[in-house]
């Protein structure tokens, strides 16, 4: 046997001492990562605990020491018997990981805190948990900003900081993690990073970083480099730009796209030939929705809402015959309604308001069969509602026509949409009486048929109708009486049937609709008294407003230290200076002009100012979409008036610029001429009111401001100055047109 040849004395000492090292280093990481000091580790973060630990974790406890692996919320490596896994999820548990030992865990495999209450920081000391595969702290509260150190846990697969309060900029150390395929940063106050420092996950197949605070174009090399992805959300931030043409072409897997509430501008994005949802709504795309859209055969979801998109819908989205779900609210397109969107019979939502759409309804939209949901409102539609269409869609829950040019008559197939929750039909030009089958949709729980041309009594069916909640059919031409049957309407919080024919008296049992908010009956012919005990057994309606029941040739009584009765305007309030009037007004805040300021401020007879009690002053208002600002234009001129504006409106044609006639008509000729004429800060009231009114009941709907525009003058503590005396303004001045 050959004799080992003799090494340096120096290099043995050397090799002894580097033996020597790995000996020692293995030593306390053994004793370290040993079931006992995991025990231990775990037992002490557990009395950190800031709230009592549930019950569930009772097992962790010295008396259970040798007992580890069967501990609640642990798992252990089989052969080792160390703990390999801590799921803590859901259990309400209130914390902080500082006081976490992340020594003794280095064989840790998945360590998931979800849904609980951590805070604090993420201490960098978790990037010694080198063997980890899933890290999930999402929904949780732990704040400051993401550790560099999580870069280390190359292991990682899934990565969750979903719905946390941290801030500071994304840490580009993210992307060293090239075996991730989940990453959840969305619902947190992050920042823009460099993403130039960032390098593309080739296994990343769902990023998340909604809701934080990006302001940078779209990250294109890091993004579009990640070419597995089949998830990407982006949505709520502030991200700007177009997006490049890169994304299009290398995420050629993307099923789920979400931008939303972002500032992107440009062309929409196309190309995504596997997309099933795709999200662009709250941006500032333009130009038009791409015909290439009809080849995105997979397409399940569309919202493309409050853009700037122009011209056609595409005839071409009628190949999508997986489409569920279509939103294209408050855009520009200007084509009609194409026939082929009919055959996406998979449609149940189909959102198609504020545009400028043409034309009829297309029969073809019969063979939307699933239709759950359909709103064409605020367009330029026009022709009557196919029955045929009715007939087919039965499954209907909400059906949103309002604002448009319909006319007609209701199509009696109404009364096959059984399941209605919401039928809007006001503002449109439908005439005849109301269908009787209307009756049938005992589910309704909002119906609105006002601002029509409605004509005959409201149908004795309606009154069966106990879902109901608000019941609008103001500005019509509706005769009869209000029957003792509207007992019968228990849910009733609104009933507006202003500006009709009506007639009769007021049935007694009113009093008893204990849900009422809002009762609006003025501008008919009703006579008799108002009950006495009106309101008593309604909570929600607190005191009825004077000029709810003004302007009726008969209607006179008491409420609360108010008299509203009309007969030749010779009664007004009996409570001078002392003045309470509760205004409830869900549709669109019109009775907010007529007792705030028309019938407070302006119509009052005694010169002294009035003592108004403010904390009993309550004015309400909702504004919500289906505000209804040009009835409020309309009522609101109608309450200063003392009449229809209709005559009035008619000759301020928007295309013409100016009145018809010779002579220019002055805002004092046009007030009712049965009060005194308002002076000083009155007159700056009336003015106001007027102009508001005028802009609300404009011709054209893309002319009129939003109710949440009005809401908000309305709101303003100061009035606009009088350039001119009052006895010179002209309601062409006030509508902006000057000869």
């Amino acid at each position: 046997m050959k004799a080992l040849p003799k090494l340096p004395a120096p290099f043995l000492l050397l090799l002894l001492l580097h033996i020597l090292f790995l000996v020692l280093s293995l030593l306390p990481l053994k004793a370290a990562s040993s079931p006992a000091a995991q025990a231990e580790a775990l037992i002490a973060w557990k009395s950190s605990f800031s709230s009592p630990p549930p019950p569930s974790l009772d097992t962790w406890a010295h008396a259970n020491l040798k007992n580890l692996c069967n501990w609640t919320a642990i798992s252990c490596n089989p052969i080792t018997k160390t703990v390999s896994q801590i799921d803590l999820s859901n259990l309400n548990i209130s914390a902080t990981l500082t006081q976490f030992n992340f020594t003794p865990f280095s064989n840790l495999t998945h360590f998931n805190l979800n849904a609980n209450n951590f805070s604090g920081p993420v201490p960098s000391a978790i990037g010694t948990l080198s063997k980890l595969k899933t890290l999930d702290l999402g929904n949780n509260l732990f704040t400051q900003e993401i550790p560099e150190e999580i870069g280390v846990l190359t292991n990682v697969d899934y990565l969750s900081f979903f719905n946390n309060n941290l801030s500071g900029s994304i840490p580009y150390q993210l992307s060293n993690l090239q075996k991730v395929q989940f990453l959840l940063l969305g619902a947190n106050y992050l920042e823009t990073p460099d993403w130039s420092k960032f390098t593309s996950m080739p296994l990343l197949q769902y990023l998340d970083i909604y809701l934080n605070n990006l302001d940078s174009n779209f990250p294109d090399k890091f993004v579009s480099g990640c070419k597995n992805l089949t998830f990407l959300d982006l949505s709520q931030n502030s991200l700007t730009g177009e997006i490049p043409e890169s994304a299009f072409t290398n995420l050629g897997k993307l099923e789920y796209l979400n931008l939303t509430n972002n500032q992107f501008q440009g062309a929409l994005p196309a190309g995504f030939l596997k997309l099933k949802h795709l999200h662009l709504a709250l941006n500032r795309f333009s130009g038009p929705i791409p015909v290439g859209i009809g080849l995105v055969s997979g397409l399940q979801r569309i919202d493309l809402l409050t853009n700037s998109l122009e011209g056609e819908i595409p005839s071409s989205m009628g190949q999508l015959r997986e489409l569920q779900y279509l939103d294209l609210r408050n855009n520009s397109l200007n084509s009609s309604i194409p026939f082929e969107l009919g055959f996406c019979t998979n449609l149940t939502y189909l959102a198609l308001a504020s545009n400028f759409l043409t034309g009829e309804l297309p029969l073809s939209l019969s063979g939307l069969t699933n239709i759950v949901e359909l709103g064409l409102s605020g367009n330029l539609l026009s022709g009557p509602i196919p029955p045929s269409l009715l007939s087919n869609w039965t499954e209907m829950v909400s059906l949103q026509l309002q604002n448009n040019s319909f006319s007609g008559s209701i199509p009696p197939e109404i009364g096959l949409l059984t399941k209605l929750s919401v039928l809007y039909l006001y503002q449109n030009k439908f005439t005849s009486s109301i269908p009787s089958e209307i009756g049938n949709l005992k589910d309704i729980a909002d119906l609105d048929l006002s601002g029509n041309q409605l004509s005959g009594p409201i149908p004795m069916t309606m009154w069966s109708l106990t879902n109901l909640q608000s019941l609008q059919l103001f500005s019509n031409n509706l005769i009869g009486t209000i029957p003792t049957e509207i007992g019968n309407m228990v849910s009733l919080a609104t009933f507006d049937v202003n500006t009709n024919e009506l007639e009769g008296e007021l049935p007694k049992n009113i009093s008893l609709l204990t849900n009422l908010q809002t009762f609006s009956v003025f501008t008919n012919k009703l006579s008799g008294g108002i009950p006495s005990d009106f309101g008593k057994y309604s909570p929600g309606l607190a005191y009825a407003p004077a000029n709810a029941f003004a302007w009726n040739p008969g209607l006179c009584g008491a409420l609360e230290g108010l008299t509203a009765c009309s007969s030749s305007g010779k009664k007004s309030n009996t409570n001078t200076n002392k003045i309470l009037i509760g205004v409830f007004v869900p549709v669109c805040g019109l009775l907010l002009i007529a007792a705030a300021i028309a019938l407070i401020l302006i119509f009052r007879k005694k010169p002294k100012p009035l003592d108004v009690e403010t904390k009993k002053l309550a004015f309400t208002m909702r504004v919500t979409d289906k505000s209804d600002v040009y009835s409020f234009g309309v009522v609101a001129l109608e309450i200063v008036m003392g009449r229809h504006p209709g005559q009035m409106l008619e000759s301020l044609s928007e295309s013409s610029k100016t009145l018809k006639g010779d002579a220019e008509l002055l805002l004092k000729d046009v007030l009712d001429q049965r009060l005194e004429p308002p002076t000083s800060e009155l007159a700056e009231a009336v003015a106001f009111v007027v102009t508001l009114a005028l802009a609300c009941a404009r011709a054209h709907p893309e002319l009129r401001p939003t109710m949440r525009h009005v809401a908000q003058e309305l709101s303003a503590r100061t009035l606009p100055y009088l350039s001119e005396p009052f006895s010179a303004l002209t309601i062409n001045k006030l509508t902006g047109h000057k000869k």
